[in-house]
């Protein structure tokens, strides 16, 4: 018997251990849990005063955002306008490949020719006129001589 009641002891003595290291485990995990109940109460506080906020901000920026896509809206017509006018001058630009592939060099050379004729002359004009002004000029100032 004497060594039933060793082995009855060694499990009385590793129960009480057990129910030891059971009861240190709780205590811990008891205080864990307090630490953790007061952290979401003042998490509970905070996100009070500051959902209010959050949803102020929130508002303007719904408000900002439906501003800013009114004022888009607006500027459709600018870009249709930039559009438009992009149209106008690719048009011309093609009108001009077609009116200057039309115009050959001969051509362009014979109105050139045309044309500088046309300025040889009115210089020429011009001279002339000088040369009758000056003329006259002179004759005037002869009359104004033998007067004296």
């Amino acid at each position: 018997m004497p060594i039933i009641s060793v082995g009855i002891l060694l499990v009385a003595i590793a129960f009480a251990i057990v129910c030891c290291y059971i009861a240190f485990t709780l205590n811990r995990l008891t205080g864990n849990i307090r630490s953790l109940g007061r952290s979401v109460v003042k998490m509970e506080e905070e996100m009070n005063h500051i959902t209010p906020e959050i949803s102020t901000s929130l508002q303007e920026v719904n408000h900002l955002i439906d501003d800013t896509h009114e004022k888009l809206q607006a500027t459709d017509s600018v870009f249709g306008s930039l559009e438009d006018m992009g149209t106008s001058v690719q048009s011309l630009n093609e009108a001009y490949k077609v009116k200057r592939q039309a115009l050959d060099d001969a051509n362009l050379e014979e109105k050139l020719n045309k044309t500088m004729k046309g300025i040889t002359w009115s210089e020429a004009a011009i001279q002339i006129y000088k040369i009758y002004l000056a003329g006259k000029t002179n004759k005037g100032n002869q009359k104004k001589e033998e007067v004296k």
